[in-house]
């Protein structure tokens, strides 16, 4: 854009600089003839540099659509990140709230825990911390224990952990009791479901 603005602004000054000088040899012209034909030249010089002005205007404000519409969208993805952020901050801090406390003082808390997310969110750094940085400070000046930095997920076990696992409960790797001791438990009587 650099070369194109100086390429435009030099064709518009020697553009200027010759009309100036049709101009002053048609003032001086000898002849109705010459007069005219330098004032035809004139016209027509005149009328480029008028369109190198119109296309130096025109790409000037293009330039500057582009970069409005450039942070525009800069914005845009910063506050959407930013509401991203502030729910996974407010969701593992609000865990560890009603893990630590309940009722009013809960309720207290996750008021100030929304304040103190809506001075972050327009802190400089909010957006580049490390998620499990900003929910341990919240946590600390919540006065709450280091908890629920994670969501808390149990992963499936596969076979062998079952078994393993199972192994010392008596139970088999579905979590039943062995057919043998199924068996020998026997059908329920009709009458133990009956109190009376």
């Amino acid at each position: 854009m650099e070369r194109q603005d100086r390429i435009l602004a030099e064709l518009s000054e020697l553009g200027l600089t010759l009309a100036r000088g049709l101009h002053a040899k048609a003032l001086a012209a000898e002849t109705a003839e010459e007069a005219q034909a330098l004032g035809l030249a004139f016209h027509r010089i005149s009328r480029s540099v008028r369109q190198t002005i119109a296309l130096e205007a025109k790409l000037d404000r293009e330039r500057r659509r582009q970069d409005h519409d450039d942070r525009r969208d800069a914005e845009q993805r910063d506050e959407a990140k930013a509401r991203q952020r502030k729910a996974q901050v407010r969701g593992a801090v609000e865990r560890a709230i009603w893990a630590e406390a309940e009722g009013d003082e809960a309720e207290l808390l996750i008021c100030e825990l929304d304040d103190r997310l809506g001075d972050d969110a327009l802190a400089e750094g909010f957006l580049d911390a490390p998620i499990e940085t900003l929910i341990a400070r919240i946590q600390g000046e919540l006065g709450l224990a280091a908890s629920g930095l994670r969501p808390a997920t149990a992963a499936p076990m596969d076979g062998a952990q079952g078994l393993a696992a199972s192994a010392g409960s008596g139970l088999d790797a579905r979590g039943q009791p062995p057919e043998g001791d199924r068996a020998a438990e026997g059908p329920v009587p009709p009458a133990a479901f009956n109190s009376a």
